[in-house]
């Protein structure tokens, strides 16, 4: 079926990407080859780390200033089988030169080819890095936001109902694009979009049954939201993920949660990858701002 995607997103209005297990360990291999940008440069200074004592990557990203900074954990997308592409880094770069603060990228292990659990394992160990030496790091103990696009974006909640099994600081807010949400596919945009560029429900089948492993997995819809914090989400118009967006947006408002909800038209699942184009620096700018609002500004 042909979608009304706008035209500046170019040759991927058409991709539609593999997710055979051969085709995944082809994509990790040229994604690690992909130049990331990661060094440092005369605005931001890069270091790429490894938590002790699980050995998870990350590249901590900071803008060139002596102060203690908030810290963003930046979880990316991909479905949990693709590795971080080079739009995701270049995002990341500009969260930390526009917001102020720093990003700490998690360069977290595949669904596909390592054990049950083991994404959001790593995310869990960064996060414990970033408290456990705030100070060694350059920055403000307890003051941080978890962002997250697609399937990063679920990793954020999982995240968050570890910290509440473990009794860690929640972050000060939550940045989610176009967020994978519900692993039982019940929305009707998931019935709907089979076919979509960039990312489709038969796409979204595949990826739980990499994630999962066969094993039951968390279900933000299933939580009580209520001790959220305020939340940023934004969805794409023709994307299997778009009803499950507004559905969290729903929900958190119930819960009594402030909660931004931006609904792109035109666009499909992973637009920003083209981040030059006008509809990707119009996000990009919505999502700067939500992370400079001041904490009681924030409302629905």
């Amino acid at each position: 079926m042909k979608y009304a995607v706008k035209k500046e997103f170019g040759l991927f209005r058409h991709f539609r990407p593999p997710m055979k297990k051969r085709t995944l360990r082809v994509a990790k291999a040229a994604l690690s080859l992909c130049p990331k940008g990661m060094r440092t440069s005369g605005s931001l200074t890069v270091e790429k780390r490894k938590t002790t004592p699980s050995a998870a990557t990350f590249y901590l990203i900071k803008p060139k200033q002596q102060a203690p900074l908030p810290v963003v954990l930046y979880l990316h997308g991909g479905g949990f089988v693709f590795r971080g592409a080079p739009y995701h880094y270049r995002t990341a770069k500009e969260y930390a030169l526009r917001s102020n603060s720093a990003v700490a990228f998690v360069d977290y292990r595949l669904a596909f080819d390592s054990p049950f659990g083991a994404p959001l394992a790593d995310c869990l160990a960064v996060y414990r890095e970033l408290l456990q030496n705030a100070e060694r790091l350059g920055l403000e103990h307890g003051r941080t936001i978890f962002a997250g696009d697609s399937a990063g974006a679920y990793l954020c909640l999982a995240l968050m109902q570890r910290c509440r099994e473990e009794n860690l600081p929640l972050p000060e807010k939550l940045l989610l694009v176009y967020p994978v949400v519900d692993p039982n596919m019940t929305t009707e945009s998931m019935k709907v979009f089979v076919d979509t560029p960039m990312w489709n429900a038969r796409c979204n089948a595949e990826m739980w049954r990499y994630y999962s492993h066969g094993k039951a997995v968390f279900d933000p819809l299933g939580t009580d939201l209520s001790d959220f914090p305020p939340t940023y989400i934004e969805t794409a118009q023709f994307d299997c993920l778009h009803d499950e967006g507004v559905l969290l947006a729903e929900k958190l408002t119930e819960a009594g949660v402030p909660c931004v909800l931006r609904q792109t038209s035109g666009t499909m699942h992973g637009f920003d990858i083209c981040l030059h184009s006008p509809t990707a620096r119009d996000a990009i700018a919505a999502r700067l701002d939500f992370l400079n609002r001041p904490y009681g500004e924030i409302t629905c």
